[in-house]
């Protein structure tokens, strides 16, 4: 294989999982991913309420619902006196940068009523308890990656991304990692002590979601679910109360919170999670050209399920219309000896039998890799997530999910095919396509019933997504042929794939989420919803219900 050069440009790697999303990238860092993100993903909930103008707090620092205004429940006013952290409403300068979420598309819709920039597990729960006695609608945010953007809403956001600490015990080889720390920060923090954690590739995605919704990444294969090494979580619940839960303290909601999705059972504050050493990340990428791209995923499919659990690989089939290019890539993440990598790879291109016209191969240590995976490659995590949320990062995507089982026959394989090919017809798509992100190894070597992640057998995630030119001013309502193309490639395929998907890729055209989502766990996630949430505080479009 050939070396490829230090400055690989980010199309040209693309490596990325669990929050896939930039031009170039399949909508690569969408945890998300969260995915991802997931996702997957940043965390939320809604609930129905209205806001009233004016209110007073208690001398014990609980919402005071005395006095407050007409129905007598407290204000923001009162909420802002009890919090160490800024509570943002419209007409502050600072509005509009922390109402802004990942995906443009939301920008028309995503307007709070007040934003809290929470410093403290205090600080949530003096919000949930303020959302309780006012009956205003609550939103968690993270990362700000969530698929339905459903980050925001209507009434107050709970911002967590200034809870970003990382503190590393060697002793125990864990990591204490708070909610808002997002991904680019969590990898240089570890690395630098010479620890990893398997996530997702996005830099910008934050812990909370991705983890929540189980967390698929490029270290999956070998590492497990980022899900897999929480060790413990501390959470704000519906009653105000702040918990620290874990296998054994609460084990019924530690388990919801490993793979049941992020924002349905509390606000999350802080995890503490098991540590690996960090590894030497070899990365590969290999492009052909599309005319071959059948015989290119169905070997990718039978080869999948014989490659070594220190091996993780995806397969995208990709449509540039602006460009007037097809592509059909595998790449990938190496963590064995790197004079091995060329022999996992050779009944790979043997199956395939066409020549490659890229073939590139990177070997770096953990931070860096994660870097490259970021599209970073030559930036701090500083830098590069100082950029996340400029127009140059910030695109507006759709997307949708599938989970691959068994892998697809002949026809399924063309029809992926012809799904991708037709997205050269889409107007204004800047890129889209179909990306198979490998499971297996150490995934499966948990149960479906584990954790709330239940895709535990599958070969591989399926992410259907489009990223697009915008348009001042109608971003938002120029969505629908991007949405449309998306899910008529999710429906070409499901015959076979079936109606399974992945919650921190989520679609609000799928009706039957929490059977697609969660299958068999969905009734036991239900049950612990109505324990700890029974009035349904934290809620959105896709939560899972009492």
């Amino acid at each position: 294989m050939n070396e490829a050069k230090p400055d690989v440009s980010r199309r040209a790697l693309l490596v990325t999982a669990g929050g896939l999303g930039l031009t170039g990238l399949l909508a690569a860092c969408t945890p998300t991913r969260s995915a991802p993100n997931s996702a997957s993903p940043s965390t939320l909930s809604t609930t129905a309420g209205s806001i009233t103008p004016s209110g007073t707090a208690s001398p014990s620092g609980t919402v005071s619902t005395s006095g407050s205004g007409p129905s007598g429940r407290p204000t923001f006013a009162s909420l802002s006196r009890q919090l160490s952290a800024p509570l943002l409403q419209p007409g502050n300068r600072a509005y509009p940068a922390a109402a802004r979420l990942y995906n443009p598309r939301f920008d028309a819709s995503a307007k709070p009523a007040a934003i809290a920039q929470v410093r403290s597990a205090a600080d949530v729960a003096a919000c949930v308890r303020f959302a309780t006695a006012a009956s205003v609608p609550l939103a968690l945010r993270s990362g700000g990656h969530s698929y339905g953007g459903w980050s925001s809403g209507s009434g107050l956001v709970i911002d967590v991304s200034a809870l970003s600490t990382v503190q590393i015990d060697r002793a125990t080889g864990t990591a204490r990692i708070g909610a808002g720390a997002r991904l680019g920060a969590v990898y240089t923090a570890l690395g630098a002590k010479g620890f990893a954690l398997a996530a997702g590739s996005c830099p910008s995605v934050g812990i909370t979601g991705l983890a929540s919704g189980g967390g698929v990444g490029v270290l999956a294969r070998a590492f497990g679910l980022t899900c897999d090494a929480v060790q413990s979580v501390q959470l704000v619940t519906a009653d105000g109360h702040s918990r620290e839960v874990s296998r054994s303290s609460q084990p019924d909601l530690f388990w919801a919170l490993r793979g049941g999705g992020g924002g349905s059972f509390g606000a999350v504050t802080a995890f503490t999670v098991a540590l690996r050493p960090a590894p030497r990340v070899h990365t590969f990428y290999l492009e052909w050209d599309f005319g071959h791209a059948e015989q290119v995923l169905s070997s990718w499919q039978r080869w999948l399920s014989r490659i070594d659990d220190k091996l993780w690989t995806t397969c995208k089939l990709l449509a540039d219309p602006a460009t007037g290019r097809l592509r059909a890539t595998v790449s990938g993440t190496w963590i064995g000896l790197r004079s091995t990598l060329t022999g996992q790879l050779t009944p790979l291109l043997t199956s395939i039998g066409a020549r490659t016209t890229v073939n590139q191969l990177e070997s770096l240590d953990y931070p860096s890799a994660m870097l490259l995976e970021a599209g970073c490659s030559g930036e701090t995590a500083a830098q590069c997530l100082a950029g996340a949320l400029t127009p140059a990062k910030r695109q507006p995507f759709a997307a949708t999910s599938a989970v691959l089982n068994t892998p697809l026959p002949a026809a399924g394989v063309r029809a992926a095919v012809a799904g991708v090919r037709s997205g050269m017809n889409v107007s204004r798509m800047v890129e889209g396509g179909v990306s198979f992100d490998a499971l297996g190894g150490a995934v499966a070597r948990a149960a479906p019933a584990d954790t709330a992640f239940v895709h535990r057998n599958a070969l591989a995630l399926i992410q259907y997504t489009a990223t697009w030119a915008s348009m001042t001013g109608r971003t938002g309502s120029s969505a629908a042929p991007f949405d449309t193309f998306v899910r008529r490639q999710r429906a070409d395929l499901v015959q076979w794939t079936g109606t399974s998907a992945y919650s921190n890729y989520a679609d609000a055209a799928i009706t039957d989420y929490g059977s697609a989502y969660w299958g068999s766990n969905y009734p036991r996630l239900q049950g612990i919803k109505k324990q700890y949430d029974p009035g349904n505080l934290f809620t959105f479009a896709q939560a899972v219900r009492p």
